[in-house]
Protein backbone atom coordinates (compact mmCIF):
# COMPACT_ATOMS: atom_id res chain seq x y z
CA UNK A 1 0.00 0.00 0.00
CA UNK A 2 1.31 3.48 -1.10
CA UNK A 3 1.94 6.16 1.37
CA UNK A 4 -0.96 7.96 0.02
CA UNK A 5 -3.12 5.12 0.22
CA UNK A 6 -2.90 4.38 3.52
CA UNK A 7 -3.51 8.19 4.85
CA UNK A 8 -6.45 8.18 2.90
CA UNK A 9 -7.40 5.05 4.92
CA UNK A 10 -6.32 6.93 8.05
CA UNK A 11 -8.31 9.96 7.29
CA UNK A 12 -11.40 7.86 6.69
CA UNK A 13 -11.18 6.20 10.23
CA UNK A 14 -11.01 10.36 11.48
CA UNK A 15 -14.09 10.70 9.87
CA UNK A 16 -15.80 8.06 11.09
CA UNK A 17 -15.14 8.96 14.98
CA UNK A 18 -15.13 12.30 14.11
CA UNK A 19 -11.60 13.20 14.84
CA UNK A 20 -10.09 16.32 13.06
CA UNK A 21 -6.22 15.36 13.45
CA UNK A 22 -4.37 12.77 14.46
CA UNK A 23 -1.04 12.04 15.92
CA UNK A 24 1.51 9.69 15.53
CA UNK A 25 4.94 9.56 17.58
CA UNK A 26 7.79 7.30 17.14
CA UNK A 27 7.50 5.73 20.59
CA UNK A 28 6.36 2.67 22.48
CA UNK A 29 4.17 2.57 25.76
CA UNK A 30 7.67 2.76 27.22
CA UNK A 31 8.37 6.06 25.38
CA UNK A 32 11.64 4.10 24.04
CA UNK A 33 13.90 5.85 21.59
CA UNK A 34 13.90 2.70 19.32
CA UNK A 35 10.43 0.23 19.26
CA UNK A 36 9.53 -2.62 18.26
CA UNK A 37 8.40 -3.28 14.55
CA UNK A 38 4.96 -3.58 16.08
CA UNK A 39 4.96 0.71 17.21
CA UNK A 40 6.60 1.40 14.05
CA UNK A 41 3.46 2.98 12.62
CA UNK A 42 4.93 6.27 12.11
CA UNK A 43 7.56 4.68 9.67
CA UNK A 44 4.89 2.88 8.08
CA UNK A 45 2.81 5.36 7.19
CA UNK A 46 4.94 8.19 6.08
CA UNK A 47 7.79 6.15 4.93
CA UNK A 48 10.53 8.07 7.12
CA UNK A 49 12.65 5.64 8.82
CA UNK A 50 14.63 8.03 10.72
CA UNK A 51 14.36 7.05 15.05
CA UNK A 52 12.76 9.98 15.66
CA UNK A 53 9.38 11.74 14.38
CA UNK A 54 6.36 12.46 14.79
CA UNK A 55 3.32 12.66 11.59
CA UNK A 56 0.43 14.25 12.30
CA UNK A 57 -2.32 13.88 10.14
CA UNK A 58 -5.40 16.16 9.53
CA UNK A 59 -8.65 14.97 7.29
CA UNK A 60 -7.12 16.32 4.05
CA UNK A 61 -3.42 17.28 4.67
CA UNK A 62 -0.54 15.84 6.86
CA UNK A 63 3.32 16.68 7.75
CA UNK A 64 6.18 15.37 9.58
CA UNK A 65 8.30 16.80 12.59
CA UNK A 66 12.11 15.63 12.71
CA UNK A 67 14.98 17.34 14.04
CA UNK A 68 18.43 18.24 12.57
CA UNK A 69 19.80 14.80 12.40
CA UNK A 70 17.24 13.79 9.87
CA UNK A 71 16.47 16.78 7.68
CA UNK A 72 18.37 15.66 4.42
CA UNK A 73 17.42 12.10 5.19
CA UNK A 74 13.38 13.07 5.45
CA UNK A 75 13.54 15.29 2.85
CA UNK A 76 14.26 12.13 0.71
CA UNK A 77 11.81 9.35 2.21
CA UNK A 78 9.13 11.65 2.12
CA UNK A 79 9.78 13.04 -1.33
CA UNK A 80 6.13 12.16 -3.43
CA UNK A 81 3.91 11.19 -0.16
CA UNK A 82 2.29 14.08 0.68
CA UNK A 83 3.25 14.64 3.74
CA UNK A 84 5.17 18.18 4.60
CA UNK A 85 8.26 17.80 6.10
CA UNK A 86 8.72 20.41 8.99
CA UNK A 87 12.06 20.94 9.89
CA UNK A 88 11.86 21.62 13.71
CA UNK A 89 14.01 24.07 15.52
CA UNK A 90 14.47 25.51 12.27
CA UNK A 91 13.18 29.85 11.68
CA UNK A 92 9.65 30.34 11.13
CA UNK A 93 8.87 26.17 11.66
CA UNK A 94 5.92 26.01 14.23
CA UNK A 95 5.69 23.33 16.46
CA UNK A 96 2.83 20.88 16.24
CA UNK A 97 0.49 22.39 18.70
CA UNK A 98 0.97 26.15 17.27
CA UNK A 99 0.27 24.39 13.86
CA UNK A 100 -2.81 22.47 15.12
CA UNK A 101 -3.96 25.63 16.71
CA UNK A 102 -3.53 27.38 13.10
CA UNK A 103 -5.50 24.31 11.36
CA UNK A 104 -8.07 23.56 13.33
CA UNK A 105 -11.56 25.13 14.51
CA UNK A 106 -12.56 25.70 18.19
CA UNK A 107 -13.80 22.67 19.76
CA UNK A 108 -12.22 20.11 17.23
CA UNK A 109 -10.70 17.29 18.09
CA UNK A 110 -6.86 16.13 18.26
CA UNK A 111 -6.65 11.88 18.65
CA UNK A 112 -3.67 9.62 19.86
CA UNK A 113 -3.02 6.38 20.59
CA UNK A 114 -2.78 6.77 24.90
CA UNK A 115 -0.66 4.13 25.17
CA UNK A 116 2.21 5.55 22.95
CA UNK A 117 1.90 9.19 24.59
CA UNK A 118 3.47 10.07 28.17
CA UNK A 119 1.28 12.27 30.73
CA UNK A 120 3.88 15.04 30.03
CA UNK A 121 3.63 15.23 26.35
CA UNK A 122 -0.14 14.93 26.75
CA UNK A 123 -0.45 17.45 29.19
CA UNK A 124 1.63 20.05 27.23
CA UNK A 125 -1.31 19.63 24.28
CA UNK A 126 -3.93 20.16 26.78
CA UNK A 127 -2.61 23.14 27.49
CA UNK A 128 -1.27 24.62 24.22
CA UNK A 129 -4.57 23.89 22.95
CA UNK A 130 -6.77 26.36 25.72
CA UNK A 131 -7.31 28.97 23.38
CA UNK A 132 -9.15 27.23 21.23
CA UNK A 133 -10.77 24.35 23.53
CA UNK A 134 -9.29 21.43 21.44
CA UNK A 135 -10.39 18.67 22.41
CA UNK A 136 -8.27 14.83 23.03
CA UNK A 137 -9.40 11.50 22.24
CA UNK A 138 -6.86 9.24 23.67
CA UNK A 139 -9.14 5.55 24.16
CA UNK A 140 -8.24 4.15 20.26
CA UNK A 141 -5.36 3.21 18.17
CA UNK A 142 -6.75 4.00 14.98
CA UNK A 143 -4.04 2.35 13.22
CA UNK A 144 -4.86 -1.22 14.67
CA UNK A 145 -7.77 -0.52 11.82
CA UNK A 146 -6.27 -0.17 8.55
CA UNK A 147 -2.69 -1.74 9.68
CA UNK A 148 -3.18 -5.31 7.52
CA UNK A 149 0.00 -6.80 8.08
CA UNK A 150 1.26 -5.30 11.29
CA UNK A 151 3.49 -7.08 13.16
CA UNK A 152 3.03 -8.78 16.34
CA UNK A 153 3.71 -8.08 20.00
CA UNK A 154 7.29 -8.93 20.55
CA UNK A 155 7.80 -11.91 22.51
CA UNK A 156 11.93 -12.89 22.53
CA UNK A 157 13.70 -14.85 25.33
CA UNK A 158 14.26 -12.91 28.88
CA UNK A 159 17.77 -14.58 30.11
CA UNK A 160 19.69 -13.43 33.05
CA UNK A 161 22.70 -11.28 32.92
CA UNK A 162 24.48 -12.68 36.63
CA UNK A 163 25.10 -10.58 39.31
CA UNK A 164 28.80 -10.99 38.95
CA UNK A 165 28.69 -9.63 35.23
CA UNK A 166 26.12 -6.90 36.82
CA UNK A 167 28.17 -6.01 39.77
CA UNK A 168 25.72 -6.09 42.36
CA UNK A 169 22.61 -8.00 42.89
CA UNK A 170 18.84 -7.20 42.00
CA UNK A 171 17.92 -7.32 45.72
CA UNK A 172 20.71 -4.27 46.81
CA UNK A 173 19.50 -2.38 43.40
CA UNK A 174 15.55 -2.75 45.09
CA UNK A 175 16.50 -1.64 48.35
CA UNK A 176 18.27 1.62 46.73
CA UNK A 177 14.86 1.92 44.48
CA UNK A 178 12.88 2.14 47.95
CA UNK A 179 15.25 4.70 49.38
CA UNK A 180 14.97 6.63 46.67
CA UNK A 181 11.24 6.50 46.65
CA UNK A 182 10.78 7.01 50.47
CA UNK A 183 13.24 10.09 50.11
CA UNK A 184 11.08 11.11 47.62
CA UNK A 185 7.54 10.59 50.09
CA UNK A 186 5.92 7.09 47.88
CA UNK A 187 5.43 4.03 49.51
CA UNK A 188 5.12 2.74 45.31
CA UNK A 189 6.58 3.52 42.47
CA UNK A 190 5.85 2.13 39.07
CA UNK A 191 8.87 1.24 36.58
CA UNK A 192 7.93 1.80 33.15
CA UNK A 193 11.57 2.51 30.96
CA UNK A 194 12.91 -0.79 29.38
CA UNK A 195 16.39 -0.22 30.09
CA UNK A 196 15.31 0.52 33.85
CA UNK A 197 13.89 -2.92 34.43
CA UNK A 198 16.24 -4.53 32.93
CA UNK A 199 18.83 -3.25 34.61
CA UNK A 200 16.80 -3.53 38.04
CA UNK A 201 16.14 -7.37 37.74
CA UNK A 202 19.91 -8.15 36.23
CA UNK A 203 17.93 -9.04 33.30
CA UNK A 204 17.85 -9.07 29.27
CA UNK A 205 16.11 -9.70 26.40
CA UNK A 206 15.75 -8.79 22.54
CA UNK A 207 12.56 -7.40 21.83
CA UNK A 208 13.66 -4.27 20.21
CA UNK A 209 16.64 -4.70 17.76
CA UNK A 210 19.92 -4.13 18.76
CA UNK A 211 18.72 -3.25 22.15
CA UNK A 212 19.02 -6.06 24.81
CA UNK A 213 15.62 -5.23 26.61
CA UNK A 214 12.23 -6.52 27.23
CA UNK A 215 8.53 -5.63 27.59
CA UNK A 216 7.99 -5.42 31.09
CA UNK A 217 6.34 -2.95 33.83
CA UNK A 218 7.26 -3.30 37.30
CA UNK A 219 5.77 -1.85 40.48
CA UNK A 220 8.04 -1.53 43.48
CA UNK A 221 6.15 -1.51 47.20
CA UNK A 222 7.67 -1.41 50.18
CA UNK A 223 7.57 -4.96 50.69
CA UNK A 224 6.88 -6.60 47.37
CA UNK A 225 7.90 -6.27 43.72
CA UNK A 226 5.69 -7.24 40.93
CA UNK A 227 7.07 -7.59 37.43
CA UNK A 228 4.83 -7.78 34.81
CA UNK A 229 6.14 -9.77 31.63
CA UNK A 230 4.91 -13.23 30.38
CA UNK A 231 6.64 -15.88 32.51
CA UNK A 232 6.33 -18.37 30.01
CA UNK A 233 9.40 -16.58 27.86
CA UNK A 234 11.56 -15.97 30.72
CA UNK A 235 14.57 -18.79 30.49
CA UNK A 236 14.72 -21.30 32.93
CA UNK A 237 17.89 -19.97 34.88
CA UNK A 238 16.51 -16.57 34.98
CA UNK A 239 12.66 -17.01 36.24
CA UNK A 240 14.86 -19.23 39.21
CA UNK A 241 17.10 -16.21 40.20
CA UNK A 242 13.68 -14.14 39.85
CA UNK A 243 11.93 -16.18 41.81
CA UNK A 244 14.41 -16.48 44.21
CA UNK A 245 14.64 -12.98 45.05
CA UNK A 246 10.96 -13.10 45.57
CA UNK A 247 9.58 -11.17 42.81
CA UNK A 248 6.11 -11.80 42.37
CA UNK A 249 5.48 -12.48 38.31
CA UNK A 250 2.34 -11.27 36.00
CA UNK A 251 1.54 -11.17 32.55
CA UNK A 252 2.46 -8.32 31.07
CA UNK A 253 -1.04 -6.97 30.18
CA UNK A 254 -2.05 -6.73 33.97
CA UNK A 255 -0.46 -3.90 34.71
CA UNK A 256 -3.41 -1.68 34.55
CA UNK A 257 -5.77 -3.30 36.50
CA UNK A 258 -2.82 -3.15 39.19
CA UNK A 259 -2.71 0.15 39.42
CA UNK A 260 -6.29 0.00 39.55
CA UNK A 261 -6.19 -2.37 42.80
CA UNK A 262 -4.27 0.46 44.61
CA UNK A 263 -5.97 2.65 47.50
CA UNK A 264 -5.35 5.45 49.70
CA UNK A 265 -1.58 5.24 48.84
CA UNK A 266 1.37 7.18 47.31
CA UNK A 267 3.01 6.26 43.96
CA UNK A 268 5.73 7.61 42.53
CA UNK A 269 5.53 7.71 38.43
CA UNK A 270 7.34 9.55 35.75
CA UNK A 271 5.46 11.61 34.24
CA UNK A 272 7.65 11.87 31.15
CA UNK A 273 7.96 8.15 30.46
CA UNK A 274 4.74 6.84 31.92
CA UNK A 275 1.85 6.87 28.92
CA UNK A 276 -1.40 8.26 29.63
CA UNK A 277 -3.24 5.03 29.35
CA UNK A 278 -1.75 4.02 32.84
CA UNK A 279 -2.25 6.79 34.39
CA UNK A 280 -5.52 6.91 33.43
CA UNK A 281 -5.85 3.66 35.17
CA UNK A 282 -4.61 5.13 38.58
CA UNK A 283 -7.62 5.83 40.86
CA UNK A 284 -8.37 9.42 42.26
CA UNK A 285 -7.60 7.61 45.60
CA UNK A 286 -3.99 7.13 45.24
CA UNK A 287 -1.93 10.40 45.69
CA UNK A 288 0.76 10.38 42.83
CA UNK A 289 3.89 12.23 43.30
CA UNK A 290 5.65 12.62 39.91
CA UNK A 291 9.20 12.33 39.17
CA UNK A 292 12.26 10.97 37.75
CA UNK A 293 12.38 6.56 38.31
CA UNK A 294 15.15 6.41 40.76
CA UNK A 295 16.64 3.35 38.61
CA UNK A 296 17.04 5.64 35.62
CA UNK A 297 20.03 8.42 38.01
CA UNK A 298 21.16 4.77 40.11
CA UNK A 299 21.75 3.12 36.29
CA UNK A 300 23.23 5.72 35.20
CA UNK A 301 26.29 5.67 37.65
CA UNK A 302 28.38 2.63 36.58
CA UNK A 303 29.70 0.96 39.64
CA UNK A 304 33.56 0.21 39.62
CA UNK A 305 32.57 -3.19 38.91
CA UNK A 306 30.95 -2.20 35.65
CA UNK A 307 33.86 0.28 34.77
CA UNK A 308 36.56 -2.95 35.18
CA UNK A 309 34.15 -4.99 32.79
CA UNK A 310 33.93 -1.92 30.71
CA UNK A 311 37.54 -1.52 30.30
CA UNK A 312 37.84 -5.38 28.80
CA UNK A 313 34.93 -4.89 26.97
CA UNK A 314 36.48 -1.74 25.13
CA UNK A 315 39.62 -3.66 24.28
CA UNK A 316 38.13 -6.23 22.93
CA UNK A 317 35.95 -4.04 20.65
CA UNK A 318 38.86 -2.17 19.80
CA UNK A 319 40.83 -4.88 18.67
CA UNK A 320 37.79 -5.72 16.25
CA UNK A 321 37.59 -2.38 14.92
CA UNK A 322 41.54 -2.77 14.16
CA UNK A 323 41.46 -5.26 12.40
CA UNK A 324 38.54 -3.75 10.53
CA UNK A 325 40.36 -0.58 9.68
CA UNK A 326 43.52 -3.21 8.15
CA UNK A 327 41.24 -4.39 6.21
CA UNK A 328 39.67 -1.77 5.01
CA UNK A 329 42.54 0.06 4.16
CA UNK A 330 43.53 -2.70 1.92
CA UNK A 331 40.21 -3.32 0.09
CA UNK A 332 39.56 0.43 -0.74
CA UNK A 333 42.06 0.72 -3.45
CA UNK A 334 40.21 -2.25 -4.96
CA UNK A 335 37.48 -0.36 -6.25
CA UNK A 336 35.47 -3.80 -4.46
CA UNK A 337 33.78 -2.09 -1.34
CA UNK A 338 30.65 -1.08 -0.59
CA UNK A 339 28.94 0.57 2.30
CA UNK A 340 27.02 -2.49 3.21
CA UNK A 341 29.85 -4.71 2.22
CA UNK A 342 31.92 -3.18 4.76
CA UNK A 343 28.88 -2.78 7.55
CA UNK A 344 28.79 -6.65 7.30
CA UNK A 345 32.37 -6.97 7.59
CA UNK A 346 32.70 -4.23 10.68
CA UNK A 347 30.13 -6.78 11.98
CA UNK A 348 31.91 -10.27 10.94
CA UNK A 349 35.41 -8.96 12.49
CA UNK A 350 32.77 -8.75 16.22
CA UNK A 351 31.62 -11.78 15.58
CA UNK A 352 35.07 -13.58 15.81
CA UNK A 353 34.22 -12.89 19.25
CA UNK A 354 32.29 -15.33 21.73
CA UNK A 355 31.51 -12.55 23.48
CA UNK A 356 29.42 -10.57 20.78
CA UNK A 357 25.79 -10.43 21.43
CA UNK A 358 25.09 -8.25 18.13
CA UNK A 359 25.30 -4.55 16.87
CA UNK A 360 23.97 -1.92 19.44
CA UNK A 361 22.91 -0.08 16.33
CA UNK A 362 22.47 0.07 12.90
CA UNK A 363 26.07 0.66 11.22
CA UNK A 364 25.97 4.17 10.00
CA UNK A 365 28.46 3.59 6.90
CA UNK A 366 28.47 6.94 4.40
CA UNK A 367 30.96 7.16 1.90
CA UNK A 368 31.49 10.99 0.79
CA UNK A 369 27.74 12.73 0.24
CA UNK A 370 26.38 10.01 2.48
CA UNK A 371 28.29 10.65 5.16
CA UNK A 372 26.50 14.15 5.19
CA UNK A 373 23.55 12.22 6.37
CA UNK A 374 23.96 12.29 9.78
CA UNK A 375 21.70 8.73 10.34
CA UNK A 376 22.36 7.46 7.37
CA UNK A 377 21.34 3.59 6.31
CA UNK A 378 22.80 2.03 3.34
CA UNK A 379 20.17 -0.08 1.41
CA UNK A 380 20.44 -2.23 -2.12
CA UNK A 381 18.91 0.98 -3.81
CA UNK A 382 21.83 3.95 -2.20
CA UNK A 383 24.18 1.11 -1.69
CA UNK A 384 27.61 3.45 -2.43
CA UNK A 385 30.90 1.77 -3.64
CA UNK A 386 33.60 3.24 -1.94
CA UNK A 387 36.09 4.96 -4.11
CA UNK A 388 39.83 5.56 -3.53
CA UNK A 389 39.68 9.40 -3.00
CA UNK A 390 37.35 11.53 -0.56
CA UNK A 391 36.18 10.48 2.93
CA UNK A 392 34.67 7.77 4.48
CA UNK A 393 32.37 7.90 7.76
CA UNK A 394 31.48 4.69 9.90
CA UNK A 395 29.63 4.79 12.86
CA UNK A 396 28.94 1.62 14.70
CA UNK A 397 29.08 -0.17 18.39
CA UNK A 398 28.64 -3.60 19.73
CA UNK A 399 26.62 -5.53 22.74
CA UNK A 400 28.26 -7.54 25.22
CA UNK A 401 27.71 -8.84 28.61
CA UNK A 402 30.41 -6.83 29.85
CA UNK A 403 29.61 -3.11 27.96
CA UNK A 404 28.50 -1.33 25.82
CA UNK A 405 30.64 0.50 22.93
CA UNK A 406 29.91 2.97 20.51
CA UNK A 407 32.78 4.85 18.03
CA UNK A 408 32.69 6.63 15.00
CA UNK A 409 35.51 7.06 12.70
CA UNK A 410 35.76 8.94 9.63
CA UNK A 411 38.71 7.63 7.08
CA UNK A 412 40.70 9.31 4.12
CA UNK A 413 40.15 6.66 1.43
CA UNK A 414 42.66 8.42 -1.10
CA UNK A 415 42.94 11.72 -1.98
CA UNK A 416 41.10 14.34 -0.73
CA UNK A 417 40.01 18.11 -1.31
CA UNK A 418 41.90 21.07 0.70
CA UNK A 419 37.58 21.30 2.14
CA UNK A 420 37.97 17.83 3.56
CA UNK A 421 40.76 17.39 5.51
CA UNK A 422 40.46 21.75 6.58
CA UNK A 423 36.85 20.16 7.98
CA UNK A 424 38.68 16.79 9.59
CA UNK A 425 41.15 18.46 11.24
CA UNK A 426 38.39 21.30 12.81
CA UNK A 427 36.10 18.27 14.17
CA UNK A 428 39.49 16.99 15.39
CA UNK A 429 40.00 20.01 17.43
CA UNK A 430 36.32 19.99 18.80
CA UNK A 431 36.89 16.12 19.79
CA UNK A 432 39.88 17.21 21.53
CA UNK A 433 38.68 20.16 23.42
CA UNK A 434 35.79 18.26 25.39
CA UNK A 435 38.52 14.94 26.05
CA UNK A 436 41.07 17.75 27.28
CA UNK A 437 38.47 19.44 29.84
CA UNK A 438 38.54 20.14 33.29
CA UNK A 439 35.27 21.32 35.17
CA UNK A 440 33.77 21.80 38.64
CA UNK A 441 31.07 19.75 40.31
CA UNK A 442 27.89 20.39 39.20
CA UNK A 443 28.58 20.90 35.70
CA UNK A 444 26.07 20.39 33.01
CA UNK A 445 26.23 18.84 29.82
CA UNK A 446 25.47 21.99 27.82
CA UNK A 447 28.18 23.95 29.33
CA UNK A 448 30.77 21.55 28.25
CA UNK A 449 29.08 21.48 24.65
CA UNK A 450 29.70 24.86 24.23
CA UNK A 451 33.53 23.76 24.44
CA UNK A 452 33.31 21.34 22.29
CA UNK A 453 31.66 23.56 19.83
CA UNK A 454 33.98 26.71 20.03
CA UNK A 455 36.73 25.83 17.36
CA UNK A 456 34.24 25.19 14.63
CA UNK A 457 32.17 28.57 15.94
CA UNK A 458 35.01 30.18 15.98
CA UNK A 459 35.41 29.48 12.00
CA UNK A 460 31.46 30.31 11.72
CA UNK A 461 30.86 26.46 11.55
CA UNK A 462 28.85 24.15 13.45
CA UNK A 463 27.07 20.67 13.65
CA UNK A 464 23.20 20.22 13.81
CA UNK A 465 23.31 17.29 16.91
CA UNK A 466 24.37 16.86 20.39
CA UNK A 467 27.99 16.59 21.36
CA UNK A 468 27.61 13.53 23.63
CA UNK A 469 25.22 11.06 25.07
CA UNK A 470 25.10 8.57 27.82
CA UNK A 471 26.08 4.99 27.30
CA UNK A 472 24.09 2.22 29.01
CA UNK A 473 26.26 -1.09 29.99
CA UNK A 474 25.12 -3.98 27.68
CA UNK A 475 22.19 -2.01 27.88
CA UNK A 476 20.87 0.51 25.64
CA UNK A 477 23.31 2.63 23.44
CA UNK A 478 21.69 6.13 24.07
CA UNK A 479 21.12 6.46 27.95
CA UNK A 480 20.58 8.96 29.89
CA UNK A 481 19.40 11.34 32.07
CA UNK A 482 22.88 12.99 31.26
CA UNK A 483 24.21 14.65 27.90
CA UNK A 484 26.30 16.97 26.22
CA UNK A 485 24.27 19.27 23.92
CA UNK A 486 23.13 22.73 23.10
CA UNK A 487 19.55 21.81 25.17
CA UNK A 488 19.14 22.67 28.67
CA UNK A 489 19.05 19.51 31.12
CA UNK A 490 19.24 19.60 34.86
CA UNK A 491 21.25 16.75 35.75
CA UNK A 492 25.26 17.27 36.54
CA UNK A 493 27.87 15.23 35.16
CA UNK A 494 29.08 12.43 37.72
CA UNK A 495 31.79 10.57 38.30
CA UNK A 496 30.80 7.06 36.99
CA UNK A 497 29.15 8.52 34.57
CA UNK A 498 29.47 7.53 30.49
CA UNK A 499 29.28 10.49 27.72
CA UNK A 500 30.55 10.02 23.95
CA UNK A 501 32.70 12.59 22.44
CA UNK A 502 30.83 13.21 18.73
CA UNK A 503 31.52 16.18 17.44
CA UNK A 504 30.58 16.61 13.34
CA UNK A 505 31.00 18.55 10.17
CA UNK A 506 28.31 17.67 7.45
CA UNK A 507 28.42 19.72 3.96
CA UNK A 508 25.61 17.96 1.55
CA UNK A 509 26.52 16.31 -1.14
CA UNK A 510 29.85 16.44 -0.55
CA UNK A 511 30.60 15.20 2.79
CA UNK A 512 29.93 14.02 6.56
CA UNK A 513 32.61 13.87 9.10
CA UNK A 514 32.57 12.22 12.59
CA UNK A 515 35.04 11.16 15.63
CA UNK A 516 33.77 9.28 18.47
CA UNK A 517 35.00 8.03 21.87
CA UNK A 518 33.37 7.04 24.62
CA UNK A 519 34.55 8.60 28.10
CA UNK A 520 34.13 7.91 31.77
CA UNK A 521 33.57 11.38 33.77
CA UNK A 522 36.37 10.84 37.00
CA UNK A 523 37.57 12.90 39.83
CA UNK A 524 40.06 14.65 39.07
CA UNK A 525 41.63 17.58 41.71
CA UNK A 526 40.28 19.06 44.74
CA UNK A 527 41.66 23.09 45.67
CA UNK A 528 40.48 25.85 47.65
CA UNK A 529 37.70 26.55 44.94
CA UNK A 530 36.05 22.99 44.75
CA UNK A 531 36.47 19.63 43.20
CA UNK A 532 37.20 19.40 39.58
CA UNK A 533 36.44 16.26 37.20
CA UNK A 534 37.88 14.80 34.30
CA UNK A 535 36.94 12.41 31.29
CA UNK A 536 38.83 9.67 30.33
CA UNK A 537 38.81 7.59 27.35
CA UNK A 538 37.33 3.98 27.16
CA UNK A 539 36.99 3.64 23.40
CA UNK A 540 40.43 2.31 21.65
CA UNK A 541 41.30 2.75 18.84
CA UNK A 542 43.04 4.23 15.98
CA UNK A 543 42.56 7.96 14.74
CA UNK A 544 43.18 8.42 11.16
CA UNK A 545 46.22 11.41 10.54
CA UNK A 546 46.07 11.57 7.22
CA UNK A 547 43.43 13.97 6.68
CA UNK A 548 45.07 16.24 9.53
CA UNK A 549 46.60 19.86 8.47
CA UNK A 550 48.91 19.98 10.83
CA UNK A 551 49.84 23.43 10.82
CA UNK A 552 45.92 23.54 12.27
CA UNK A 553 46.66 21.91 15.39
CA UNK A 554 48.14 23.52 18.56
CA UNK A 555 51.18 22.08 20.51
CA UNK A 556 48.77 21.06 23.08
CA UNK A 557 46.52 19.49 20.75
CA UNK A 558 49.32 17.60 18.77
CA UNK A 559 50.13 16.41 22.44
CA UNK A 560 46.98 14.78 23.38
CA UNK A 561 46.23 12.88 20.51
CA UNK A 562 49.90 11.54 20.47
CA UNK A 563 49.47 10.25 24.42
CA UNK A 564 46.03 9.11 22.75
CA UNK A 565 47.55 6.63 20.41
CA UNK A 566 50.21 5.46 22.85
CA UNK A 567 46.90 4.27 24.98
CA UNK A 568 45.48 2.59 22.16
CA UNK A 569 49.12 1.02 21.24
CA UNK A 570 49.68 -0.13 24.47
CA UNK A 571 46.04 -1.16 25.64
CA UNK A 572 45.94 -3.19 21.81
CA UNK A 573 48.93 -4.57 21.92
CA UNK A 574 48.61 -7.49 24.54
CA UNK A 575 45.09 -8.65 22.34
CA UNK A 576 46.50 -8.47 18.26
CA UNK A 577 49.24 -10.24 17.07
CA UNK A 578 50.80 -10.65 13.67
CA UNK A 579 50.11 -7.75 10.55
CA UNK A 580 47.59 -6.92 12.65
CA UNK A 581 49.84 -5.98 15.45
CA UNK A 582 52.35 -4.64 13.02
CA UNK A 583 48.94 -2.20 10.94
CA UNK A 584 48.16 -0.88 14.70
CA UNK A 585 51.78 0.14 15.76
CA UNK A 586 51.98 2.53 12.25
CA UNK A 587 49.07 3.71 12.88
CA UNK A 588 49.71 4.76 16.54
CA UNK A 589 52.95 6.75 15.40
CA UNK A 590 53.14 10.35 17.07
CA UNK A 591 52.61 13.18 14.69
Amino acid sequence: MKTTDKLAALQAAMKSRNIHAWIIPSSDPHESEYAADHWSGRAWLSGFTGSAGTVVVLQEQAALWTDGRYFLQAGEELEGSGIELMRDGEPGVPSISQWLLEQLDNGQVVGFDGKVMSLAKTRELKNAFGPKQLQLSTDADLLEQIWEDRPAMPAEPVFLHSDEMAGTTREAKLADVRSKLQQAGAEHGLVTTLDDIGWLFNLRGSDVECNPVFLAYALVSPQSVQLFVNDSRIEAEALEAVKASGIELKPYEAVTAALAQLAETTLLVDQATTCQHLVDAIPASVSVIEGPCPAKHLKAVKSAAEVAHMETCHRRDGAAVVRFMRWLEQAIPTGEVTELGLEQKLESFRAESAEFKGPSFRTIAGYAGHGAIIHYGASEETNSRVEPKGLLLVDSGAQYPDGTTDITRTFACGEMTEEEMRDYTLVLKCHINLARARFLRGTRGIQLDMLARQPAWALGQNYNHGTGHGVGYFMNVHEGPQSVSPRWIDEPLLPGMLITNEPGMYRGGKHGIRIENIMLVEKDIETEFGEFYKLRDLTLAPIDTRPLVREMLTAEEVEWLNTYHAKVQSELSSVLEGDDLEWLNKATVAI
